[in-house]
């Protein structure tokens, strides 16, 4: 089974799961309960070939509007590869999903599966030109001083943010685990400039050093489709 990031075998061409008020980030794992018959195919068609599903986030609908479909869905996503899976006596699946890098939907794709499909570009982070070491350790430290706080702090959590993670990738973890609206960590997923990301991040984790606020758990809790 593949258990690496690289998108080498990505084609262009992928499977789209959306979820209301899911985003998923690279780097991080999301796990997932699969029970929807077209999610079910798109398991099946995953596993059998590259191992890849990109996670969208459905678009809000305002209360009283009749329900699309298909739902409408954000430009921007995630690819993840399928790590884990287990294939329940009954037809579902639970999967362990790792983002891989982010994604641009150019167009959805006719197909004869259940599932929606589309044509898609990968979106590189795009790296400050100077070095941000300094807000680099301030976002460490207040990141795991609310983590402490909340009695959330996981050493191997720490160990993994003092390693030598790129600028990225270190914010992407934490987008993904801050206890945030979906709308922040949609508009968080599709900022492609790190220092950007930077910013905006130290701005919520400077209001939130108390132990009230803070940091989800690692891993959250099972998605449902």
């Amino acid at each position: 089974m593949h258990v690496h990031s690289d998108l080498l075998d990505f084609s262009g061409v992928t499977r789209l799961f959306p979820l209301p008020k899911v985003v998923l980030f690279p780097h991080v794992i999301l796990p997932l309960h699969i029970f929807e018959p077209r999610y079910r195919q798109m398991t099946e068609d995953a596993i059998k070939d590259d191992h890849l599903i990109t996670m969208v986030q459905s678009r809000p609908i305002a209360p009283g509007t009749p329900c699309l479909e298909p739902v409408p869905i954000y430009e921007v996503g995630c690819v993840g590869r399928i790590v884990q899976y287990e294939r329940l006596a009954d037809g579902r699946f639970h999967l362990l999903l790792l983002g891989c890098k982010r994604v641009r939907l150019v167009r959805e794709i006719d197909s004869p599966k259940l599932y929606r499909t589309a044509e898609a570009s990968l979106l590189e982070d795009q790296e400050p030109v100077l070095p941000l070491d300094s807000l680099r350790e301030e976002l460490i430290r207040i990141f795991l001083g609310i983590l402490k706080q909340n009695n959330d702090l996981d050493s191997d959590l720490a160990r993994l943010l003092h390693s030598n993670l790129s600028l990225g990738s270190l914010t992407d973890i934490m987008a993904h685990a801050i206890d945030a609206p979906a709308s922040v960590k949609q508009s968080l997923l599709e900022e492609v400039h790190v220092a950007d990301r930077v910013t905006v991040l130290l701005e919520m984790l400077r209001g939130r050093q108390d132990p009230q606020s803070g940091p989800r758990r690692f891993p959250q809790p099972f998605s449902l489709n």
